[in-house]
Parts: structure tokens; sequence; C-alpha cells
């Protein structure tokens, strides 16, 4: 008897959430279900989900889209290299010309690790390969009350190593389902359903009241702070707004001309920037307003100034794309811009 996976898949198998990947055996749909939650809630991503099978229904299709309306139908989701990264395995599924079936041919898509790989060859293919997310690493940690950091190499280990030996070999994917549900429904990170737990009796961090202090991670990442002058010129219902090519969390998607500084500058040394200046250069203008805004990702934290700029006649392209005002929201933008845009409407 494994009685771990016995109690977790008898739960499961009472108070799982109706999920839509969860029916279907299709390992292209398990991907994107996957590759949609990872650093994100179902409640979040179940929509995208929803709208990118409707829009890219097979790897194909999504393989042979444009990049950008594939960053457009991911906005607001984050990490956008995930989508970029979806993009090029589908083209990888594509040139083979069928979804790989064996877990070392999975995990050589791009953007695919080891709990990806594992997520679909057991949902997909039945095959015995234990996932280990959040969830699962929350949920081990605290019932065998291992103090073993969560993001070391030696933890990463000895947390895989538990959960493919706590595997329910012949239902791994079931299990698998199981255990994540579990921690993500009962074991959760803040005020977790103990009472009601059925592995309370045998569960080391809530026997010796541990629970808050488990599992342990080293080194939080410390945030940085950004801080933008975005400039929302406004020619005749036209904008100007520039596409992000180089690496980084934004690219290929578009932003307004901006100014990158340490910290915010007073109003009127914003004005007499030179970078300012050369914009406006002969142009006769007036300020509208100027609205702040904030977004917290994951590493930064993004303090953004968006001026609001009349030109009263057209401003040079320089290097930038001339836009119709009411386009903008058929184009890929940070969502910190989009925030902005939708105080616009």
């Amino acid at each position: 008897m494994n009685f771990f996976s016995d109690i977790i898949v008898e739960w499961y198998s009472k108070h799982k959430r109706n999920l839509p990947w969860r029916y279907t055996k299709d390992p292209y749909k398990i991907w994107i279900s996957e590759i949609i939650l990872q650093q994100t809630q179902v409640k979040q991503g179940l929509p995208y989900y929803k709208k990118f099978i409707k829009t890219f229904p097979n790897f194909s299709v999504l393989a042979n889209a444009n990049e950008e309306k594939i960053l457009k139908l991911w906005q607001g989701l984050g990490f956008y290299s995930r989508a970029r990264n979806l993009h090029v395995a589908a083209k990888q599924i594509d040139k083979a010309g069928f979804f790989p079936r064996k877990y070392d041919d999975i995990i050589l898509l791009k953007g695919v690790g080891e709990y990806t790989a594992a997520a679909i060859a057991s949902f997909a293919y039945k095959q015995p390969y234990a996932v280990v997310d959040g969830n699962v690493f929350r949920l081990l940690s605290r019932f065998y009350g291992i103090k073993t950091p969560i993001n070391i190499t030696k933890g990463k280990k000895q947390f895989s190593d538990l959960a493919q030996k706590l595997l329910n070999k012949e239902n791994p994917d079931t299990h698998n389902q199981a255990i994540m549900e579990f921690g993500s429904q009962i074991c959760k990170p803040k005020k977790p359903n103990c009472i009601n737990c059925p592995l309370n009796n045998k569960c080391i961090a809530y026997i010796n009241s541990s629970i808050n202090a488990l599992p342990v991670k080293n080194n939080k990442i410390k945030l940085k702070t950004h801080y933008f002058e975005y400039f929302y010129f406004k020619m005749n219902g036209h904008t100007l707004i520039k596409k992000k090519t180089e690496k980084g969390i934004w690219q290929n998607m578009y932003e307004f001309p901006l100014i990158i500084c340490k910290k915010f500058m007073k109003n009127e040394n914003v004005l007499k920037h030179h970078q300012f200046q050369l914009w406006i250069d002969n142009i006769d203008f007036d300020l509208d307003s100027i609205s702040v805004f904030k977004h917290v990702l994951s590493h930064k934290k993004i303090n953004a100034r968006f001026w609001e700029i009349n030109c009263f006649n057209e401003l040079p392209k320089y290097n930038f794309k001339k836009i119709k005002i009411d386009e903008i929201d058929e184009i890929p933008i940070p969502r910190i811009i989009e925030k902005f845009i939708e105080t616009k409407i």
C-alpha cells in the first residue's frame, strides 16, 4: 500500500477542480496549460488557456503564427519569455511533424524543464515521472519535516528523489494531479487547512507546530526598483511607439518613447531633458497630464510616469512608429502601459 499516494488520490477524487486540461490526453493542450500555469494562478490562467487553444488549436497553427499575435494574446500574464519559447518549441514540433512522446525528447523543447516534461509525460502518456512544483515542495517539506532549502541543488535533488519514490507508478497521471491539487487547496502557503487535512496525523510540521517555517528557501530575491518616464505624444489621433528589440522581459513588445532614470526627476528637469528636447524640437505642444503607475514583477519593481503631451504639429518619427491611438489595443504592449491606456478609454 502506498499510504501517501492512496490518501491524496482519494481526496482528489472527491475535491478536484473542474479544469479543462484534466480531461484530455492531447500533449499539445497539456503543454499549453502547463506553460501558462507557470508562476500563474489557475483563476488567472484559465481564460488565457481557453483563448490560446481557440486561437491556436494545434502546434502547426501556433508554429506558423505571427509572434506579435502570440504576445498580444499573452498580454497581462507576464513572463513573456514563456510565450516566445512556446513559439520556438511549436516550430520544433512542427518540423518533426508530431509531439514528442518520450520524456527525454519532450525536455528538449524550448522552455520545457524537468517539471513540465514530467507533467506532459505523465498526463499525456502515463509515464512514471514525478512532478515537483511549488505545491509539491511545500507539501513534502511540511509532511516530512524537511528543512533543506528548496532552491539549492541539494534540496532540489532531495525533493525530486522523494517525489519519485512516492509516485504511484501504475497511475502516475492521477497521482501527479492529486499531489499538486492537494498542495494548492489544502497545504496552502498561508493559512493551510490543517484541521481538515487527511494527512495531519502523520505530518511532522503539523505535529511540531512548524507549518509556517516550511518550506525553507535561501536568499529571497531582492526587488530592484526602476524608474521610467514614458511620453504619450498625441498628434491628431496618432501617437508614437517603438518595438523593444533588445533581450529582456518585454522583447518584441511595443512601448512609448522612454527615458530611463535612477529616480523620478523634477517635472521641469524632465521637460528640459536633452532627449525630450530632441523629440519636440520646433514642435508646439502643451502638457495635458502626468500619471504614475506601479508594476511589480518577480525580480523588479517598476515605477512609471506617463507624460501626456498634446502636439499641435507632427513630431519627426526618428526611430519610432506612428500609430493610430485607437489601434494600440491591437499590438502587444507591457501590462503597465496597458494599465495607463485603460484609463484613457
